[in-house]
């Protein structure tokens, strides 16, 4: 695996487990594989999603074309989940037919010892996402991202 390829693993994993964090003491919430992906995508562009008052300025060449990743590579995040599992950093469960994602107390430990302004706001955006995002349909979800995504479109010309 080349160094590129490494980081943006680190960082896609990181990302997903402190995402479940943020749902860690939601006990009825069902993270699905889908549902992961939709929020993965706030985690991986906080500006576009989040952001409205820095976009413009603060924007890198990933977030502004972030449209053209709206739609991931599900490989990549069966890999990255396969990996956590591995560590013992979440379970994963069979509920009502579809497998359920959580974090174990090692993940919890490992997201608590973050100390870095990108791990801070991983967490702030996760909590983000667990306390107003996950109580939306997966197909308002989804708009919000090809709605916001698009968006950036404007400020790449």
């Amino acid at each position: 695996m080349e160094t590129d390829n490494k980081i943006e693993f680190i960082n896609s994993y990181m990302r997903v487990l402190t995402l479940l964090f943020g749902f860690r003491d939601k006990k009825s919430f069902q993270m699905t594989f889908d549902k992961l992906i939709l929020y993965d995508f706030y985690l991986k562009y906080p500006l576009t999603m989040f952001g409205e008052n820095e976009r413009e300025q603060n924007y890198d060449f990933e977030e502004l074309y972030s449209y053209y990743h709206s739609e991931p590579d599900r490989d990549s995040y069966h890999k990255i989940l396969r990996f956590l599992m591995a560590k013992r950093l979440i379970n994963r469960i069979i509920s009502k037919g579809s497998f359920i994602y959580q974090i174990t107390n090692t993940g919890k430990v490992l997201i608590n010892s973050l100390d870095s302004p990108y791990g801070f706001a991983l967490i702030k955006y996760s909590n983000q996402i667990s306390n107003t995002v996950s109580k939306q349909s997966d197909f308002n979800v989804k708009e919000a991202i090809h709605v916001k995504s698009k968006e950036n479109i404007k400020y790449s010309n």
